[in-house]
């Protein structure tokens, strides 16, 4: 097995900057055969995998049964989660029938990766899979599209109604500042050009619109404690790990601004 003597020929795909052998992983959640090499950039601190996968071989990472892919449904929003949606983030179209000095204050501590609403905007979610978080955004008065590679869950998107493309995000050739918020949850760290990709995001936002970015915390106590295995690592199908100030670099060099970045856990994160 590689040590940290083991020389590493690939460059960091956030900073270019070099790396140093980090650990050798295997696939606990699919048990796909092999070992999987990663690197640290001695730069940014990205967690990447080495060498990088070429396209045909990433896609072999994900079998039929991917939970992403799995159809999906939008659950109905209770009062509380309308009236901090109404109060705090701009939803006035949403009724609640509870008071808004009392959703204000909960909105500062809980539902705060809400984004504020604009009226009839236009949303993109990268990596929709089975359509779940399109569906609830299309019942708070947003024009969900997306983009999707598994052909599985493009279908049960059309099957929905809704507007998703199969492919990468580049072939799907948006034309520039077509949408106030694009989304990519648990995206970019299945992404090999991560720079490219935040790139062509930048792209096709609208001026003053968001990009939201969620991804698993490298420097998370549950890294520290369970190493190798920590179940975010999702060896091999996360080509990176990120933390937030590598994420903030790779963001802002492409353009934006950044406007909040947050960490937050779940047992299944830690305790796994």
């Amino acid at each position: 097995m590689p040590d940290d003597t083991s020389p590493i020929e690939s460059r960091c795909p956030v900073c270019r900057g070099e790396g140093r052998y980090a650990f050798t992983g295997t696939d606990r959640l699919h048990d796909l055969p092999g070992e999987f090499r990663y690197a640290e950039c001695r730069e940014c601190g990205a967690v990447y995998q080495t060498p990088t996968p070429g396209p045909e071989q990433i896609a072999s990472f994900y079998p039929e049964e991917y939970a992403p892919y799995r159809p999906g449904k939008a659950k109905r929003r209770n009062p509380i989660e309308r009236a901090v949606l109404r109060s705090v983030y701009g939803y006035s179209h949403l009724d609640s029938g509870l008071p808004g000095w009392f959703a204000r204050a909960l909105g500062s501590v809980a539902y705060r990766d809400a984004v504020p609403y604009v009226r009839d905007g236009q949303l993109l979610d990268i990596g929709c899979g089975g359509c779940k978080y399109l569906l609830a955004m299309q019942q708070l008065g947003w024009q969900p599209r997306g983009v999707e590679f598994n052909a599985f869950a493009v279908q049960t998107c059309h099957e929905a109604g809704l507007d998703v493309f199969q492919g990468e995000l580049r072939d799907a050739a948006f034309a520039d500042a077509s949408f106030d918020l694009v989304t990519a949850r648990h995206v970019i760290e299945h992404i090999p050009d991560p720079v490219a990709f935040v790139g062509e995001i930048y792209r096709i936002v609208k001026p003053g619109g968001m990009m939201v970015l969620k991804t698993p915390n490298s420097a998370a106590l549950g890294r520290d404690w369970f190493g190798t295995d920590w179940y975010a690592n999702d060896v091999p199908r996360h080509l990176l790990l990120f933390a937030p100030d590598n994420l903030t670099l790779l963001a802002e060099r492409a353009g934006f601004e950044t406007a909040v970045v947050r960490t937050f856990s779940t047992p299944k994160i830690v305790l796994n």
